[in-house]
């Protein structure tokens, strides 16, 4: 396996040795994760045990049964590199025989020190201090935090279909699924207010299928507008505006243009933070190191992650320094830190992983070769009926299924969709909170060769699946 194999499948996924390994964990892990198979199995009478990795390189990955796949997710676009990128890897290597764990806040490592540096280099406008974290979700918790602490509000605008992390501060945030919500409704925040996010295919207020994408940003930009001044709106103590400049595992959608500028002039005229949270659309995904910069817009705050750690658990929330400035001067123990803050291995793959997005050109690349994959899904939608939109920028990118021109979503032709290209050893995950889109993040150096195999085997089984629905 050398990263750029075409899938070999020895033995049907999951293989026995997959299925033992599984059972093993069973025993010992929650089984509100483990159990997902049932799940699976219950929803739409596909079982989909998970296979196990060993290995991974480039965008190939191995399951302890010896099958190789293509990975279409990135490992949740952890990945961009690639699996184990040489340079990322070389650095954690020369890191582990130097300095492993160092002490955060107390007695930092020059290595970290050298990441928040090029971490400040590389972050648009004048976002230049960061607190580190080690999950999306910590990011966000740390940018809720720094909201309060700048403003004095704590209450908080989010849009549906944000996924900001699944912690008690950023659930609340959260507007993904119900379900992920529910249980702990009485532990959440309940000064967070969600307003619908422009979606051009699904658009908010009952407004027409075919409604022209200006009109639905300028309806909800209207409505946030109308709400942040009414003198009962009940907003009174709205300290920021958090949102995603692409949605992520809300579905890829990407918003009108001029969404994120009448963000921008929002949070101006009203005095409130601007926070985007880009962990999922960071680091080169959509053909930009950043996505708000496809329209120019520099937020307050911005929250980045997965791919950063170069696979690596590592995240930041970047601010400009007069936002930074509200938390003031440590008195004695600082109180926002962690014991892994900064750890030495996690920002020495990171500050490894950022010179490599630049060195290599990746924004530029992306955005090329992200142009090409859309071509092809789009000739794709063409021939397809149950494709009801294509859409993304970059490497992130979405193809949402559909049972009628009423554009019902057909979350099960995902879950079959899913099922049948990892027996063709193709990883892809659903996305959207219908779960009717196949959410696309592939490692930047999946080879052409293995996009036209994936294509081949996707068009196949639509054909399939939607024969027998």
């Amino acid at each position: 396996m050398d990263g750029t194999n075409l899938p070999r499948i020895v033995v049907e996924p999951p293989g026995p040795l997959s299925s033992q390994w599984v059972t093993r964990l069973a025993k010992t892990e929650c089984p509100a994760i483990t159990a997902r198979r049932s799940r699976r199995a219950d929803e739409s009478g596909v079982p989909q045990d998970p296979i196990v990795w060993e290995s991974a390189l480039g965008a190939n990955v191995q399951d302890v049964d010896g099958n190789i796949y293509v990975d279409l997710t990135a490992a949740f676009a952890v990945g961009g590199l690639g699996h184990r990128h040489p340079q990322v890897v070389q650095a954690g290597h020369a890191q582990l025989d130097r300095l492993i764990h160092a002490m955060g806040d107390v007695y930092p490592s020059d290595v970290k020190i050298a990441f928040c540096e090029r971490l400040a280099e590389l972050a648009p406008g004048n976002l230049q201090q960061s607190i580190l974290g080690l999950s999306g979700a910590d990011a966000i918790g740390a940018a809720l935090k720094t909201a309060v602490m700048k403003t004095g509000k704590s209450g908080l605008i989010a849009f549906w279909g944000g996924y900001h992390g699944l912690s008690h501060g950023a659930l609340a945030a959260t507007a993904y699924r119900k379900s992920f919500r529910e249980p702990f409704l009485a532990q959440l925040s309940s000064r967070v207010r969600h307003f619908p996010y422009p979606d051009p295919y699904r658009p908010p207020f009952g407004m027409a299928l075919d409604s022209p994408p200006q009109a639905i940003s300028a309806a909800v930009l209207a409505h946030l507008r109308d709400s942040l001044k009414h003198p009962a709106s009940g907003l009174e103590d709205i300290g920021a505006i958090l949102v995603e400049p692409i949605l992520g595992r809300g579905g890829e959608v990407v918003p009108p243009v001029g969404f994120l500028t009448g963000l921008r002039e929002l949070a101006d005229e009203f005095g409130i933070l601007l926070i985007f949270d880009e962990i999922f659309s960071g680091f080169a995904r959509t053909g930009r190191m950043f996505a708000c910069e496809h329209e120019g817009v520099t937020p307050d705050l911005l929250c980045v992650g997965k791919a950063l750690g170069g696979g690596f658990p590592l995240s930041a929330v970047i601010g400009t320094p007069e936002v930074m400035a509200g938390w003031g001067n440590s008195k004695g123990e600082s109180i926002h830190t962690t014991t892994f803050l900064g750890n030495p291995l996690g920002v020495a793959m990171g500050l490894a992983s950022l010179n490599v997005l630049v060195d290599e050109d990746w924004p530029d690349r992306v955005a090329e070769i992200g142009t090409r994959r859309l071509t092809d899904l789009n000739e794709l939608k063409a021939r397809h009926a149950c494709i009801g939109d294509v859409r993304g920028k970059g490497l992130m990118l979405g193809v949402e299924f559909i049972k009628d021109e009423a554009r019902t979503p057909d979350g099960m032709m995902c879950i079959r969709l899913m099922e049948a290209l990892r027996k063709d050893g193709y990883l892809v995950l659903p996305s959207g909170s219908y779960g009717n889109v196949l959410g696309l993040s592939p490692p930047f150096v999946l080879t052409d060769e293995q996009w036209k195999g994936f294509m081949a085997s996707l068009e196949k089984h639509i054909v399939i699946t939607a024969t027998d629905r």
